[in-house]
């Protein structure tokens, strides 16, 4: 499912900030980008993700930053001083001027140079790691709500397929008492009034009826149905078992319309199959 998820964190005049993003896919597919001080880092930061995340193609980017106050104290570049000293003292014994004061040589470019408060490594991990779980928690709070909205579309469709289940139970009852009525007519038409075989007659409709009952598959479509929502109501990684159960509801459904030639039964058998469907294009976004 996608998701999209940042998190910072900041100490020592130092911020690091964390940005993921994915997409559905049916494995973990990372793809991490650490700059620059963090590239020493990218291996911590996969093993976090693999540890919070099962699927998905997930990109995401740690980058860090310095903050208004991180220079520190100026540092001194004792061999820039140095060089200077010697020019200037080099230069007094050739002019018989004095030589100059610190206070000269101290302003001197390069001397001082502006220095640096980073913190140290373990600081720096320490700070990606603060800024991933945020990234990871809004990540995964994003694909919650997805998925839980998903979740609903699954159950009304699913009531939509029962509905019609319902209906084609219905008319399969009433078309069992319409084949004993229609063949009655039949057979008293060719032949004498009363002179009709009743245990033949009953055999025939018999025959005919075992020919044409769907009972099995409504049994086992109503089944396939309860353990569809069972399956939802347990979460995890459920997109394999949803789809198999989707194949097997896809193929009641087909059994029972070639069986029937009630074009009632048939025509909200063809209903049931597009929900089927449908669900089967939603499943695939399920982790």
């Amino acid at each position: 499912m996608t998701g999209f998820g940042t998190g910072s964190a900041e100490a020592e005049g130092l911020r690091v900030r964390a940005v993921l993003r994915s997409v559905n896919g049916r494995f973990l597919d990372l793809s991490v980008r650490c700059p620059g001080p963090l590239q020493e880092l990218e291996p911590q930061v996969r093993e976090r993700l693999q540890g919070r995340l099962t699927r998905g193609k997930v990109t995401g980017t740690i980058e860090c930053e310095e903050t208004a106050d991180s220079t520190g104290l100026p540092e001194l570049d004792l061999e820039m001083a140095e060089r200077y000293l010697a020019d200037l003292d080099h230069l007094a014994g050739m002019t018989g001027l004095p030589s100059v004061g610190l206070e000269v040589v101290a302003r001197m470019p390069g001397v001082f140079r502006p220095g640096s408060r980073g913190p140290a490594p373990e600081q720096l991990e320490k700070l990606v790691a603060q800024a991933l779980d945020q990234a990871l928690s809004g990540l995964e709070e994003m694909r919650r709500s997805e998925g839980e909205v998903l979740a609903a579309d699954l159950r009304t469709r699913l009531a939509a397929i029962a509905g019609l289940t319902d209906v084609i139970d219905r008319l399969a009852a009433e078309g069992r008492e319409e084949v004993r009525r229609r063949l009655r007519e039949k057979v008293e038409a060719l032949l004498e009034p009363g002179a009709v075989d009743e245990d033949r007659l009953a055999t025939e409709i018999v025959l005919i009826a075992e020919r044409s009952d769907i009972t099995e598959e409504i049994v086992r479509l109503r089944s396939h149905i309860d353990r569809f929502l069972e399956t939802i109501d347990e979460g995890g990684e459920v997109g394999r078992r949803l789809n198999f159960l989707l194949q097997e509801m896809h193929r009641e459904i087909n059994t029972l319309s070639s069986k029937s030639a009630a074009g009632g039964i048939i025509h909200r058998a063809v209903a049931a199959k597009e929900e089927v469907e449908r669900l089967r294009e939603q499943v695939q976004n399920l982790a």
